[in-house]
């Protein structure tokens, strides 16, 4: 059971019996001096799904590495694992105990995938970048705001932070503390601007690798996929082999309905959004870009948009574009336009 400073381990032989359990500092000789008692066995891990789980899982292989011991680790999807996710016991050390039994009795666990580095480390990037754009966003906000307060009208949100709405910044009538207010986020809107280009610059290099190069190109011949949509793409579902079909990658990326039965009755809900929160947002925005451009998405769009309203259209609008884009990288072919037909 993984935290952020130790973790909870207990070992557990093929017949249930407890060798050791106790609370181990997450570094690399404590974890060490753990797998050393058991030298010369074939060790197998589970950890729950965390934050910082892949850098335990990359610390214990490690850590085994130091020791000369056979392990194979595993990170679990605690979400799938019910009797943990629902249990009224909440523990460490309960938890801990769970997930060393049903490791022992070598159940198929729902583990999750882990990136390899590089794929981390475009994922990194990616999210970094978005991050940023939310934090300019934030202040855009507030500048507008600032100005709100004061009853001053001001030219569209898009428009007040081009070159014009700039110069109408700088010339606007404030009292001291709003200039000295709104001055201070436009510089620091300033360097964000600076941070996110510099960016965009090495994603850019990023794509020029072999790895991504070839792939981020197919998938931007499909409209609306951009530089940024395309390594996100790839950056966040990784293996592609991993996915059995295209429902499979919707499902991944928590764009598919949740699904209620009971006798002859089914019902529909909102999608799971499980998975990638960053993978569904630009996906997302590339299906409005997208839509009017593509005719097969245009007509879908409608047809869910007239029962259904615009917003879930455009989200079923996203699954298909993302299941396109894994056909299209199986298959490694270039997006198609289905033409439309007339009458």
């Amino acid at each position: 059971d993984v935290h952020v400073r130790n973790s909870y381990l207990h070992a557990m032989d093929q017949d249930g019996v407890t060798h050791w359990r106790g609370r181990c500092a997450n570094r690399l000789g404590d974890l060490a001096e753990v797998l050393a008692q058991f030298e010369g066995e074939p060790v197998q891990v589970s950890l729950e799904s965390t934050t910082n789980s892949r850098a335990i899982h990359r610390l214990l292989s490690r850590a085994a590495d130091t020791c000369g011991i056979d392990l194979s680790a595993q990170v679990l999807d605690a979400r799938k694992l019910r009797i943990i996710a629902e249990s009224v016991t909440k523990n460490d050390r309960f938890d801990a105990a769970v997930l060393a039994d049903l490791t022992r009795v070598d159940l198929r666990l729902p583990s999750c995938y882990l990136p390899d580095d590089e794929e981390f480390a475009l994922r990194e990037h990616l999210r970094a970048r978005h991050d940023l754009i939310t934090m300019r966003t934030r202040i855009k906000n507030r500048i507008h705001a600032v100005l709100h307060r004061r009853g001053l009208l001001t030219p569209s949100k898009t428009a007040l932070f081009s070159k014009p709405g700039q110069a109408f910044l700088s010339a606007l009538d404030l009292d001291d503390a709003g200039r000295e207010i709104v001055d201070r986020y436009l510089a620091t809107m300033a360097q964000l601007d600076a941070v996110i280009a510099e960016s965009t610059v090495a994603l850019r290099k990023l794509m020029r690798r072999p790895r991504w190069s070839k792939k981020a190109a197919l998938l931007m011949t499909m409209p609306g996929i951009g530089l940024i949509t395309a390594l996100t793409i790839l950056a966040e579902l990784g293996d592609l082999n991993r996915f059995r079909n295209r429902s499979s990658v919707a499902n991944y990326a928590g764009l598919v309905p949740v699904m209620r039965s009971s006798n002859n009755t089914h019902h529909s809900g909102h999608i799971t959004k499980r998975g990638s929160k960053h993978l569904r947002g630009v996906l997302v925005e590339a299906a409005w870009i997208a839509t009017p451009r593509v005719c097969q998405y245009q007509g879908m769009f409608e047809r869910v948009a007239s029962r259904r309203g615009r917003k879930i259209a455009i989200v079923a609008i996203a699954r298909r574009m993302l299941e396109d884009a894994w056909t299209m990288l199986k298959k490694d072919e270039a997006f198609r336009m289905t033409p439309s037909v007339a009458g």
